[in-house]
C-alpha cells in the first residue's frame, strides 16, 4: 500500500466519531438480584442519541435515548420473586446479563461493624462450610471517598457459597440468612461500609449545611490540605517503609508481634471521613437501584464524644431523610442496631461515662420519632475488650426480626423500649412498647435499675415486673429514695447485668426517664 493511501485511511479513522458500546452501569452484571414487581430504574452509558433497548427474559421490554452526556436510563417492569433470568442490553451492541433473580434488595451501610466480614465473626469456619445458599447475592462497593460523585462504583455481584462468603458482611450475611428462610424468595443485599467512618460522610452536602459537627471536619481538613503536598507524603511514606522494615525484622526475629504497616498520608480532601465523601463516591452512583430498604450498623465513631453522640439523632434523622429522597420513598423502610456494650462494666450509678450511652438513646429517639424505622438492641452481646464484638448472627437475628414484623407483617418479636414512666407515692413505673407476650427478667430479679430523687444522686435499685391493664410494666423503688424523680436502666457503655428481656429472648433498650444536661463537650 503506498503512502497516500495510508494517509487516507488514517484521516478518515481520525475524523470518524470513536464508538461508544452499550456499558449498563456496574450493579447490573451476571448474578445479580433485582428488586421483584416494580418498575426498577436501569441505566448505564452510550453514544449520545444512541437508542437503547432492555428485555428482560420474563417478557417485558422498553427502550430509550441517550442524552447529551452518553448517559441513558429507563424503568423496566420487574417479576415475582424467581429466576434466573436474564436481561439483554441492545444499542449498536448487545450486552447479556446471566443468573439474575427477582426478590427484594436491601442496602448495608455503616463503619467497621457492619464492614466485618463473616471470616472474622463469630463460629466462622462453620458458618463459611455450611452457607450454600444461591438464593443470596452479594454486590460489597469497595470503599471510595471523592469530593466529585463518582460515575460508577467497584464492585460484583456473589452468589452466596462457602467459596465466596468469607469475605460478605458478617451483619448484612446473617440478617439475609433469616430473611431468606422465613420469606422462602432472593435476597440481594448491598454492602457500601467503611471502617472507622462518621455518619456525615454518608450524606449529601444538602444535609450538612448547618451541621456543626461536619463544619468542624471540614474545616479540619481544609486547613491541612493547604499545606499537603502529595510528593512530600510519598517521600516522608518511604523513610517509614524502611524503618519498618527494620523494626519487623527485629520483631521476626525476637518472637514479638510485628509492628503495623505504616500507611502513606493522603490528600486530605480524599479522606473517609471528608463530609459527604462516601456518598458521593459509594451511595449517589448506585442511586436509584431499586431496593426493598436500607440496613444501618454505625456510629461509634460518632459516640466518643458526648456532644457529638447527643447529636447524633439529628445526623440520623437527616440520613433517612437523605436516603428516601434519593429513593423517591417517604416511607423507606430503614433498620438500625444500636451500639453493643464495650469497655470496663459499670459499678457506680453515678459515673458520668456518658458517649455510647448517649448515642444509644439518640437511636431510640429516632426509632419512637421517625415512622417506617426499626432497630436491633445488643446491649448484651458486645464484647468490654473489643470495639468489633463476633457475634454477628444474633445482631442479625434481631435485625431480621424487626424487618420481618414490621417490613412483612409477620408475627416476630421486637425489642422491649421504654415509652413511659409514672411516679406512684415512692416507687416508678416504667411502661415499654414491644412485640411480644410479655417482660421477664434473665435470672432471678431485674438489675442495672438505677433510681434518683431531686438531687441527681443515682442509687441501685429494686425492680419487679408487675401487670398493669393486662400489659406488663416494671415497677422501680429504692428504700434511698423516698421521693423519686428518674429511673435509668442500663446507661452505661457496658452495663455491669442488665437483664430485662422480653419473654421471646430479646433485650430492652437502655434508657433514662430524665433529661438532666451533662455539661456537654
Amino acid at each position: 500500500m503506498n503512502r497516500s493511501k495510508w494517509i487516507f485511511i488514517l484521516a478518515i479513522a481520525i475524523s470518524s466519531p470513536v464508538r461508544a458500546d452499550v456499558t449498563p452501569a456496574r450493579i447490573f452484571s451476571d448474578h445479580m438480584v433485582i428488586q421483584r414487581e416494580t418498575l426498577a430504574p436501569i441505566w448505564g452509558q452510550a453514544d449520545s442519541g444512541e437508542t437503547v433497548t432492555v428485555t428482560g427474559s420474563w417478557g417485558k421490554s422498553e427502550r430509550t435515548t441517550t442524552g447529551d452526556g452518553g448517559r441513558w436510563e429507563l424503568k423496566l417492569q420487574t417479576p415475582p420473586a424467581g429466576g434466573p433470568f436474564t436481561l439483554t442490553f441492545e444499542g449498536k451492541n448487545t450486552v447479556e446479563r446471566k443468573d439474575i433473580l427477582a426478590g427484594d434488595v436491601w442496602l448495608c451501610s455503616g463503619q467497621s461493624n457492619m464492614a466485618m466480614q463473616v471470616l472474622k465473626c463469630a463460629d466462622a469456619e462453620k458458618e463459611i462450610q455450611k452457607a450454600d445458599h444461591p438464593q443470596i447475592r452479594d454486590f460489597k462497593i469497595r470503599i471510595h471517598p471523592t469530593m466529585e460523585v463518582a460515575q460508577d462504583v467497584e464492585a460484583d455481584w456473589q452468589v452466596c457459597q462457602p467459596a465466596t462468603v468469607s469475605a460478605f458482611s458478617g451483619t448484612a450475611y446473617y440478617t439475609a440468612r433469616e430473611l431468606q428462610k422465613e420469606l422462602e424468595i432472593p435476597i440481594g443485599i448491598i454492602t457500601a461500609a467503611g471502617g472507622g467512618t462518621l455518619i456525615e460522610s454518608w450524606m449529601k452536602a444538602k444535609y450538612l449545611k448547618d451541621d456543626p459537627w461536619a463544619a468542624i471536619e471540614m474545616e479540619v481538613r481544609d486547613r491541612r490540605a493547604k499545606s499537603y503536598s502529595e510528593e512530600k507524603a510519598i517521600e516522608e511514606h518511604k523513610q517509614k517503609l524502611l524503618a519498618w522494615r527494620v523494626a519487623a525484622q527485629k520483631a521476626e526475629a525476637a518472637n514479638r508481634p510485628i509492628p503495623r504497616r505504616p500507611g502513606r498520608e493522603l490528600d486530605p480532601h480524599k479522606n473517609k471521613n471528608y463530609p459527604g465523601n462516601l456518598y458521593r463516591g459509594m451511595i449517589a452512583p448506585i442511586v436509584p437501584y431499586a431496593i426493598r430498604g436500607a440496613i444501618w450498623y454505625q456510629g461509634e465513631s460518632n459516640a466518643f464524644m458526648p456532644g457529638r453522640a447527643e447529636y447524633y439523632s439529628t445526623q440520623l434523622k437527616r440520613l433517612i431523610e437523605n436516603w428516601r429522597e434519593d429513593w423517591k420513598s417517604e416511607s423507606l423502610p430503614f433498620y438500625f442496631v444500636q451500639l453493643p456494650n464495650f469497655k470496663a462494666p459499670q459499678t457506680d450509678p453515678n459515673e458520668e461515662i456518658i458517649g455510647w450511652p448517649l448515642c444509644r438513646e439518640s437511636f431510640t429517639q429516632v426509632l419512637r420519632s421517625t415512622p417506617n424505622t426499626g432497630m436491633a438492641v445488643t446491649i448484651d452481646i458486645g464484647e468490654a475488650d473489643d470495639i468489633h464484638p463476633k457475634n454477628k448472627q444474633d445482631v442479625g437475628r434481631r435485625l431480621a426480626s424487626s424487618i420481618l414484623r414490621k417490613t412483612y407483617g409477620l408475627e416476630m418479636p421486637t425489642s422491649p423500649v421504654c415509652t413511659a414512666s409514672e411516679i406512684e407515692d415512692d416507687k416508678v413505673v416504667l411502661f415499654f412498647d414491644y412485640a411480644g407476650s410479655g417482660l421477664m427478667a434473665k435470672g432471678d430479679k431485674l438489675e442495672s435499675f438505677a433510681i434518683a430523687g431531686a438531687d441527681k444522686n443515682f442509687v441501685w435499685a429494686d425492680a419487679s415486673i408487675e401487670k398493669r391493664d393486662g400489659r406488663d410494666v416494671v415497677v422501680v423503688c429504692s428504700p434511698q429514695v423516698k421521693k423519686p424523680v428518674a429511673v435509668r436502666y442500663a446507661w452505661a457503655w457496658n452495663p455491669s447485668r442488665c437483664n430485662l428481656y422480653s419473654k421471646e429472648g430479646l433485650p430492652a433498650s437502655p434508657f433514662r426517664t430524665d433529661r438532666w444536661e451533662f455539661g456537654l463537650k
